[in-house]
């Protein structure tokens, strides 16, 4: 969601040296962007994170940056455009990090608390508050030659050509309270091999691979467990472009189908959608109808029933119906 706002600053600073500091496993997601000159990654394996922060520290000062654009929220960012002396530093003035930041700019408020606000709308206020002009708001990614080419390859060695591919994404980074049952994840999938001649793959995170095969074994319609294969985030990039659907829980491969504009049922609970709804989203958002939505814990303390509540008839009518309008009719809507 934050990359119509780095296409923004590209935009905007044709012939600045633009330098992107990540997570080296977030990495992959950006691979192929035309955005950046220069990928520093803020973790590393190789040396102690003492180490490491300082040696990153020398690395960002010698570059002698203008102007940072801050994107998390979090105090340790500040604190590093900080020590390593970006002259002008863009944040929202939150985390107790206010003293840090030379731009900072205010949250918007609600009834006393802050504003739930879409995540793209969100990072591009800092654009806007640097006097950037914002040319499209569209979510965007790219592929690389090789991460097509391994997605052939997946798609032959599993026989997914000829026939419509649906993938289920059952993982969620942020927490169990995110998650649905491996056994409404199995049932969705018969009732829509019941209904449709196509064909069912489940992805997820390398540490998510007993999920995938729980959801493997709990159906009784054929499903292909692609956790089997390696699938790294320039892999499922490639095949959720591929997709027919993507039915999955609130999480990142549902921003990925939208940047491609692929159909996808998103299974929502403990977060407010106003935080992820786009207007570009192709696909329906179900949620339960219970008291304790939009908690935003990630745990859930009582008996998750904002999930377990969803039925599987509910999702599977959802991507039946979008698939039958071949994803085409660009709207969303929440059921």
């Amino acid at each position: 969601m934050a990359t119509p706002a780095f296409r923004c600053i590209r935009e905007n600073f044709p012939n600045a040296k633009l330098t992107i500091a990540l997570k080296s496993y977030v990495q992959k997601l950006i691979d192929g962007a035309p955005w950046f000159d220069e990928v520093l990654l803020l973790d590393s394996t190789s040396q102690s994170r003492g180490v490491q922060f300082f040696s990153l520290i020398r690395q960002i000062r010698s570059g002698g940056y203008d102007l940072g654009f801050l994107f998390p929220n979090s105090f340790s960012s500040a604190l590093m455009f900080w020590l390593c002396g970006v002259r002008r530093s863009v944040g929202y003035r939150r985390d107790a990090r206010s003293w840090l930041l030379t731009d900072g700019v205010y949250q918007l408020y609600e009834n006393g608390r802050f504003r739930p606000t879409y995540m793209g709308d969100y990072y591009l206020r800092l654009c806007i508050e640097m006097g950037c002009e914002i040319r499209s708001k569209e979510l965007e990614l790219f592929i690389n030659k090789e991460s097509q080419r391994r997605v052939d390859e997946i798609f032959k060695d599993c026989n997914l050509n000829g026939r419509p591919l649906i993938l289920l994404n059952p993982g969620a980074a942020y927490g169990s309270s995110k998650c649905w049952t491996a056994e409404g994840f199995a049932r969705t999938a018969d009732l829509i091999n019941q209904q449709l001649d196509c064909n069912i793959a489940v992805v997820c995170a390398p540490h998510e691979i007993q999920l995938a095969s729980d959801i493997e074994q709990a159906a009784k319609s054929r499903l292909i467990n692609l956790a089997k294969q390696i699938v790294s985030l320039d892999i499922l990039k490639a095949l959720i472009k591929r997709c027919d659907l993507l039915i999955t829980v609130d999480s990142g491969p549902r921003h990925i189908a939208v940047a491609f504009k692929r159909p996808v049922v998103t299974l929502m609970g403990p977060n407010d959608p106003r935080y992820t709804e786009s207007s570009a989203e192709i696909g329906q958002v179900i949620r339960s109808d219970v008291d304790c939505l939009a908690c935003h814990l990630k745990v859930c303390p009582k008996d998750h029933r904002c999930m377990t509540q969803i039925k599987p008839e509910r999702v599977a009518i959802a991507g039946l119906e979008l698939i039958q309008k071949g994803g085409n009719n660009g709207n969303r809507t929440g059921l």
